[in-house]
C-alpha cells in the first residue's frame, strides 16, 4: 500500500524538477515569485510537451522514459543557476495534500473509459512510435487527448504501466495545494479572485473526490479554471512582474487544456482578454515571447499527432481533414460526431420511436436530457452552495458590518475602466453555455461555465444585499469539513471494495491472436459476457476489437501505417 506514496512522492518530486527547469526559460524573471504548485503545474505541462517530441520519433517505453527523467535530473543539477526561490510554503498544506491524494488513489475504479480507449491509447504510445492511422482501429484515438501523452511518460521501471494511473493523482495534489493556500488569502483580503478560488476549491474537493470520476475531464477543467482565476487576478494586480507572471500562466493553462479536451473552446478568449489588459497597462510585451512560441508549439505538435492518427487536424470538422492521404478513414468526422451526439444526449433513455438523427433535431432531446441529468444538476448544485451557505451563517453578524468586501479602487478600475472583465466574464459564460448546450452537453464537459456562472450569481447577490460583505470567519473549520467529507467518502469505498491490490484495477482476461499479412492483431477472446472484457484493456500492441478485420497494416521507414482496405480497392 505505501508503495504508492512513495512512487507519489518520487514522481511529484520529478515532475517539480522539471517544472523548475521549463520555468527559468518560460518566466525569466518572474519565476522568482512562482508558488511550488504553480512550478508543479508548468512541469505536468512541459512533461507533456516533451512527450509529442519524443513520440515522433520513439515509444514512450519504460527505457526512454527512463532516459528523459534521468536528463532532466542531469539538467537540474549541472546548470549554473540551481535555484529558484520558493516563496515561504506552508508544510502542513503539502503534508494534508499528499495524504488526501494517497487515500483518494488507494483501490480507485479507473473512469468508465479506461479499459475501452484510454488505457488501450497508452498501450499504444509505449508500444511504438507515433502510429499513422491509429483511429482506424477505434475511431475514440481520433480526438485524442494529451493528458494521455503525459500519462504515458510514467510508465517507468518498477512501476511500470501502473505508473499511468498516477496521473490524476498528482494533478490533483498540486491542485489541492493551491486550492489551501490560495484560498487562505480571502482571510487577509477579500476580492473577486479569492471569493473565486475559495469557492472553486470547495465544490472540486467534495464533488470531485474520487479519482474514478476524473478521467481527463477534470485535467481539462481543473487547467480552465484556473486559467480563469489567474485572468481574475491580472485585473486585480498592480504590481507588473506579477501581472507578467498571471499572464503566462493564463497563456499555458489555456493552450494545454485545449489540448486536452476541446470542451475547453473558451480559452482563448481569456488569452485575447488578458492581452488586451496587458496592452491597456502598457506593460512591454517582450516577455511573451518565449511561451508564446512554447505554447504555439505544443499546440502545432497536438495538430500534427491528430493529422497523424487520422488524416485529419480536428476530426469534428470535415474541412480539416485531407482525404487523399493513405491512413485517412473515410467518414471519420461523421463517426465522431455521431459517437458523441446522439449518446451526449441522452439518447440512450430515450424510449420513442425517433432515430437517433432525428432525436438530435429540433431540441427533441432536451426533456429526456433533463430528466437524465436532473439528479447530477442537484448534485453539483449542492456541491457549490452548500459550503457557502454554512459560511454564510457563520459570519452572518459580520453581514451587518462595514468591511471591505472588493477594494473600491479595484473596482474602478475593473469594473469601470476595464469594461473587458464583465464582457469577458459574460461572452466566457454565454458562449461557452450555448455551444455546451448544442454540441455536447454531457455536465462533466460543462464544469467551467457551469461553475463560473454559479459564481456570478453569488458575486452578484452578495453586492446586492451587502457591497461590503466578507467572509473572515470558519475559512478553516469548512475546509476541514470539506477534506473529512472527502477522505472518509474514500476510506468507506476503500473498506467496501474487494481487491487483493491496492492499486487502481486492470482487467486480466484472455485474448487471441489473428494475422494481417505479415502482423499479429490481438483481440479480446473472454467467454465472459461483462461488456468490459469486450475492450483492448493493457491487451499487447497490436489490439482490435474487430480482429483486424477490414484493415491493412504495413511499415514504412519504420513506422506503422495503418489504413482502410477499401482504400487499396
Amino acid at each position: 500500500m505505501f508503495e504508492i506514496l512513495i512512487f507519489l512522492i518520487l514522481i511529484t518530486f520529478l515532475i517539480i524538477i522539471t517544472g523548475i527547469i521549463s520555468s527559468r526559460f518560460l518566466f525569466k524573471n518572474s519565476a522568482i515569485s512562482l508558488e511550488i504548485y504553480e512550478i508543479g503545474l508548468i512541469g505536468i505541462i512541459t512533461l507533456t510537451f516533451t512527450t509529442f517530441l519524443i513520440h515522433f520519433f520513439f515509444p514512450l517505453s519504460e527505457i526512454n522514459n527512463f532516459f528523459i527523467f534521468f536528463i532532466i535530473l542531469i539538467i537540474f543539477f549541472f546548470t549554473e543557476e540551481k535555484k529558484i526561490y520558493f516563496k515561504k510554503f506552508d508544510y502542513k498544506i503539502l503534508a494534508i495534500s499528499i495524504l488526501t491524494v494517497f487515500i483518494m488513489t488507494i483501490k480507485y475504479k479507473p473512469n468508465e473509459d479506461y479499459g475501452y480507449y484510454h488505457l488501450p491509447y497508452i498501450i499504444n504510445m509505449i508500444s511504438d512510435k507515433i502510429i499513422f492511422g491509429l483511429s482506424n482501429i477505434q475511431v475514440n484515438f481520433a480526438w485524442n487527448s494529451s493528458w494521455l501523452n503525459f500519462s504515458s511518460i510514467l510508465n517507468l521501471p518498477l512501476l511500470k504501466i501502473k505508473g499511468t494511473q498516477l496521473s490524476n493523482s498528482t494533478l490533483y495534489f498540486f491542485v489541492l495545494c493551491l486550492f489551501l493556500k490560495e484560498s487562505k488569502q480571502i482571510i487577509f483580503k477579500t476580492n473577486i479572485s479569492n471569493l473565486f478560488i475559495l469557492t472553486s476549491s470547495l465544490y472540486f474537493i467534495i464533488k470531485f473526490s474520487r479519482i474514478s470520476e476524473h478521467g481527463f475531464d477534470f485535467p481539462a477543467n481543473i487547467f480552465l479554471v484556473l486559467s480563469f482565476f489567474y485572468f481574475l487576478k491580472i485585473f486585480e494586480e498592480d504590481n507588473v512582474e506579477l501581472i507578467k507572471k498571471y499572464f503566462v500562466l493564463v497563456l499555458l493553462f489555456s493552450t494545454y487544456c485545449l489540448t486536452i479536451k476541446l470542451s475547453t473552446f473558451m480559452s482563448p478568449l481569456l488569452v485575447l482578454s488578458s492581452f488586451f489588459l496587458i496592452y491597456k497597462k502598457k506593460i512591454n510585451i517582450q516577455f511573451i515571447i518565449r511561451p508564446l512560441i512554447f505554447s504555439s508549439t505544443l499546440i502545432l505538435f497536438w495538430l500534427v499527432q491528430q493529422f497523424i492518427y487520422s488524416g485529419c487536424f480536428i476530426p469534428f470538422f470535415d474541412f480539416t481533414c485531407f482525404k487523399s492521404v493513405l491512413w485517412h478513414n473515410t467518414g471519420i468526422t461523421e463517426a465522431v460526431n455521431s459517437a458523441t451526439g446522439a449518446v451526449n444526449k441522452s439518447f440512450s433513455n430515450y424510449s420513442g420511436n425517433l432515430s437517433p438523427e432525428e432525436y438530435v433535431k429540433n431540441f427533441n432531446w432536451v426533456q429526456t436530457w433533463f430528466e437524465r441529468n436532473k439528479p447530477e444538476f442537484l448534485d453539483h448544485l449542492t456541491a457549490y452552495w452548500a459550503p457557502i451557505l454554512i459560511l454564510f451563517f457563520i459570519n452572518f453578524k459580520n453581514f451587518f458590518k462595514k468591511q471591505i468586501f472588493i477594494n473600491k479602487n479595484n473596482e474602478k478600475k475593473l469594473i469601470i475602466r476595464f469594461n473587458i472583465l464583465s464582457v469577458s466574464i459574460l461572452l466566457f459564460i454565454l458562449v461557452g453555455l450555448f455551444l455546451w448546450f448544442n454540441r455536447s452537453p454531457v455536465i462533466r464537459f460543462g464544469v467551467p461555465y457551469l461553475l463560473v456562472l454559479n459564481f456570478l450569481v453569488l458575486y452578484l447577490i452578495l453586492n446586492k444585499l451587502n457591497s461590503n460583505f466578507m467572509f473572515k470567519k470558519g475559512i478553516l473549520f469548512i475546509f476541514v469539513l470539506a477534506l473529512m467529507f472527502n477522505i472518509t467518502k474514500n476510506i468507506n469505498r476503500i473498506k467496501n471494495y474487494e481487491s487483493t491490490s491496492y492499486w487502481p484495477e486492470i482487467l486480466v482476461f484472455n485474448y487471441s491472436q489473428s494475422r494481417k499479412g505479415n502482423f499479429k492483431v490481438n483481440y479480446p477472446d473472454s467467454n465472459d459476457k461483462y461488456h468490459k472484457k469486450k475492450y483492448c484493456w493493457s491487451i499487447p500492441y497490436i489490439c482490435h476489437m474487430g480482429k483486424g478485420s477490414g484493415l491493412n497494416f504495413e511499415k514504412k521507414l519504420s513506422y506503422m501505417i495503418i489504413s482502410r482496405e477499401e482504400k487499396y480497392e
